[in-house]
């Protein structure tokens, strides 16, 4: 079975560029840009890992679709990184549970060591 990973990111060229470089290494991406939508498909769909934006545009910020998603007890499981230029993005990841977070611009190698080392099959 591939690895599933859920982006969401509002930026299309951001988004499409996370999705490229985990299709390449074999992860099956469904990438989104608003979280109503990654709530329904949370809520419909088994996903292994979530990346996500914290400057949302519209609707709510990353940050609380990261504190909703480690509130939910059939979500709470999975792994999210938070990727993000906010300069507080270390405290912002522990105020909401969090499991890691990616500074952009990132290097692409650690991008993708950072999601082997918390993608789950």
């Amino acid at each position: 079975m591939k690895r599933k990973v859920l982006v969401i990111e509002d930026e299309p060229v951001i988004a499409e560029m996370m999705s490229i470089l985990l299709e390449i290494d074999g992860y099956k991406v469904s990438s989104l840009a608003d979280t109503t939508s990654a709530k329904r498909r949370l809520h419909e769909q088994e996903v292994g890992l979530v990346l996500l934006d914290l400057s949302l545009s519209g609707g709510e910020s990353g940050q609380a679709m990261c504190s909703y998603i480690k509130s939910e007890e059939k979500l709470k499981h999975l792994p999210v990184i938070l990727v993000s230029a906010n300069s507080d993005l270390e405290q912002i990841s522990k105020d909401c549970g969090a499991d890691g977070h990616i500074a952009k611009p990132f290097d692409l190698n650690y991008f993708m060591n950072k999601v082997k080392a918390h993608c789950t099959e």
